[in-house]
């Protein structure tokens, strides 16, 4: 739950721990009212909620502002939805029991179906229920009523122990009644029947009562009818109830063996879809369950349950962020596409930044497609450091520290961009986009070099300092800097020396910037003087006294310039990988 700040002290309290909107803060044990902050709080767990829990905890909120607003007739509301959330998840365990043919499902399906008499179908399934157990037991199959309920469903009700002869009557009170016997028009005793392996009449069975022939013809042809009738009707209730049924249990052993392909086939052919749903979203909860969030998914998908999909990938998101593992929550969001998450995490993102969750709303915006979404990013401005470089690869575009820049001291410092040109298992190498400085290299015009010069002395000992706060100085390496030796000339490199801030040499422009497009630079408030848009370079020119640099077009000059001239500055660091 939120959190506030007490006015008093400025000690962060949870409002959790609120009564009636009123929460004292633990520290100097001021009143503090909250009850605003807990009803807006409230309200956004019942907008998202889509289970009974999730209903009960907006519910449960509500009731710590009681008499506030709306806030009675919401907790109300959150708490028969939370029923029906219940009684829907009840329904469907039910159903999944009852697909599972045995004795135990049928027995604990009943139960449940029975703690939720008159909702939905619950009643009419309860009597399918129990017939299929009168069914079994008639047929002796699975006979021993020790066990009624699986070892899964312990946890639901107590073990029955009653007698198996107890147990066959949980369904006499709905048993089928037999079929009422034929009442034939014409009676006859047993002198009318005939033996059939003499077909003829033994002389004692004869008698002077014996009924005329017309009379035994029609009982003959009543009896055949009867006879044709019942065998219709046997074969009706074969092939409309029995063969059904039978294909029905074909289809559930398919599934509890783990082939359900083939036993969703049958349900398919025998017109229950709705089964197959049930079943597929059952096994996708508990993929959930176990963190196996790919077959999870995979179910989901093909039952069309994207939403519940795109919910699962950010709370997941959000324990990640929770706690410290921002690779982890980078990872899920661009491990899956779903054509609804770009605008959920934008919206998410929107709602996490009016609490104050930054570092949340800031790899939800990272990298996503939907509209507004990186200038939104932009605007936040407190994140963990860390947060900056997650996912970031060589080309990429990362923020760290502040510099005068634009020549406007009104406006404050802005933001310096640098570009990832090279990496290693544990850190980037970052060359500024920002051109910090427009300064000459030296004032010297002989002995200059890069271990001795102006430029590496106010880069360290002067910019550095003020363009990062502690945390960001803390990711910044202090790396041994060779001595860049001009591969065309024989000047004098000096010496390797240990920077925080340095210039690329002439040798890392090549091979890291092979293409002179991606060596051009604008320095903004420098651009009135174009020929200063050169930038340079720490590795020595042709003579004493001269330094290379990239020109205007991209080009590696190894002459150089003489170091006096102003040039752009373009730092390049390395930074420690999160």
């Amino acid at each position: 739950m939120a959190d506030i700040t007490c006015k008093n002290c400025g000690t962060i309290i949870n409002i959790k721990k609120a009564q009636k909107g009123v929460v004292i803060c633990p520290n100097c044990e001021v009143e503090n009212e909250c009850s605003e902050q807990i009803y807006e709080y409230a309200s956004e767990l019942m907008a998202s909620a889509g289970n009974e829990l999730t209903y009960k905890a907006a519910a449960e909120a509500f009731s710590l502002i009681e008499g506030y607003r709306d806030a009675d007739m919401y907790r109300d509301n959150c708490l028969e939805q939370a029923s029906i959330c219940f009684k829907d998840a009840t329904f469907l365990r039910a159903k999944t029991e009852m697909m599972k043919g045995d004795r135990a499902g049928l027995s604990f399906a009943c139960h449940l179906l029975e703690s939720i008499s008159g909702w939905k179908d619950a009643d009419e399934q309860l009597g399918i229920c129990r017939m299929r157990l009168e069914a079994l037991s008639a047929n002796g199959k699975n006979g021993s009523a020790d066990n009624i309920y699986s070892a899964s469903n312990k946890k639901f009700v107590k073990k029955d122990r009653r007698s198996a002869e107890n147990a066959n009557t949980l369904i006499t009170d709905q048993a089928v009644k037999p079929a009422a016997p034929v009442d034939f028009p014409v009676s006859f005793d047993q002198a009318d029947i005939k033996v059939p392996d003499s077909g003829v009449a033994k002389p004692e069975m004869v008698s002077n009562t014996f009924p005329p022939k017309k009379k035994k013809l029609n009982s003959i042809i009543i009896a055949s009818s009867v006879a044709v009738i019942l065998i219709g009707v046997l074969a009706a209730v074969y092939f409309v109830v029995i063969a059904p049924m039978l294909k029905y249990d074909k289809a559930i052993d398919f599934i509890n063996n783990g082939e359900y392909e083939e036993g969703y086939a049958i349900l398919s052919e025998l017109g229950r879809e709705d089964e197959i749903l049930d079943n597929k979203k059952d096994r996708a909860h508990k993929f959930l369950e176990e963190k196996d969030f790919d077959k999870a998914y995979s179910l989901l998908s093909e039952i069309g349950e994207e939403n519940e999909i795109t919910d699962s990938i950010l709370l997941r998101v959000s324990e990640s962020v929770e706690n410290k593992n921002y690779s982890d929550a980078i990872k899920t969001l661009t491990d899956y596409s779903y054509p609804t998450l770009p605008e959920k995490r934008y919206k998410k993102a929107g709602t996490l930044i009016d609490e104050g969750k930054f570092d949340e709303a800031y790899i939800l915006l990272s990298s996503n497609s939907f509209d507004g979404s990186e200038s939104l990013r932009a605007s936040i401005k407190h994140v963990d450091i860390e947060i900056k470089f997650l996912g970031k690869k060589k080309g990429d575009i990362v923020e760290l520290g502040k510099f005068e820049l634009d020549g406007n001291t009104e406006n404050g410092d802005e933001n310096i961009t640098w570009k990832i040109i090279d990496e290693t298992s544990d850190s980037y190498l970052v060359l500024s986009e920002s051109i910090v400085d427009c300064q000459m290299f030296d004032g010297r015009k002989e002995n200059v070099n890069w271990t001795v010069s102006y430029i590496r002395k106010l880069l360290n000992l002067g910019h550095f300092p003020n363009m990062f706060n502690a945390r960001e100085k803390a990711l910044i390496l202090e790396k041994n800097v060779p001595a860049a030796k001009n591969p065309s000339y024989d000047t004098e490199p000096g010496e390797d020396s240990a920077c925080f801030l340095f210039l690329l040499s002439s040798d890392e422009v090549s091979r890291l910037m092979p293409d002179n497009s991606s060596r051009k630079v604008s320095g903004n408030r420098f651009e009135t003087e174009p020929e200063n848009m050169n930038w340079w370079l720490r590795t020595p020119g042709a003579v004493p006294g001269s330094m290379s640099y990239v020109d205007l077009e991209g080009n590696i000059s190894l002459e150089g310039a003489p170091a006096n001239l102003p040039f752009f500055i373009r730092p390049a660091m390395w930074v420690k990988k999160p």
